[in-house]
């Protein structure tokens, strides 16, 4: 967790600036490095970061939701990261629509500096695992039949209308 822009960091300085890095980072990872964004600017390294902005702890919500946990605790406020960035010196983009991003990766790698690119990202969308265990697939039925009664019904029904599109349909 919260590995990317350190890992970045090292490449970058081993390179000795002739490689391009990138660091994508989530936005509860880079949160909690917020501190690592004036080391690149202090070192001079011109690490891009894209920072999938969810607005949530996904990972956590997963988990718990895997365990038959409510959720609670994890979403996140705006931070703003590009803002953040630029409020550190270094050059911040946002993307707030799909639409939005190339653009904004392309303003971020012209520069020859630090850059953060913060591209919001539907908050429920998943990336489920190759397979799933019997336990995981439990845990999951426990959460949804806690969820209903406990008035959160929307905590089911918001996923699912983000991922229909994944779901493997017949031919």
């Amino acid at each position: 967790m919260a590995n990317a822009l350190p890992q970045a960091i090292g490449a970058q300085a081993a390179t000795g600036r002739r490689r391009q890095v990138v660091a994508p980072c989530g936005d509860g990872g880079l949160g909690m490095l917020l501190g690592d964004l004036i080391t690149l600017r202090h070192l001079g390294l011109p690490v891009k970061v894209v920072v999938l902005d969810k607005g949530t702890l996904s990972f956590v919500e997963l988990e718990m939701k895997a365990g038959g946990i409510l959720n609670y605790g994890t979403d996140l406020d705006d931070l703003g990261f590009a803002a953040v960035a630029r409020a550190a010196g270094i050059v911040g983009v946002r993307a707030d629509r799909a639409g939005e991003l190339d653009d904004a990766l392309r303003e971020a790698f012209v520069h020859d500096s630090p850059a953060v690119v913060d591209a919001r990202t539907a908050s429920q969308e998943l990336s489920p695992p190759p397979h799933l265990t019997y336990d995981e697939v439990k845990g999951f039925s426990l959460f949804a039949t806690r969820t209903v009664p406990s008035g959160e019904g929307n905590e089911l029904l918001e996923p699912a209308k983000t991922n229909l599109h994944e779901l493997p349909l017949p031919h």
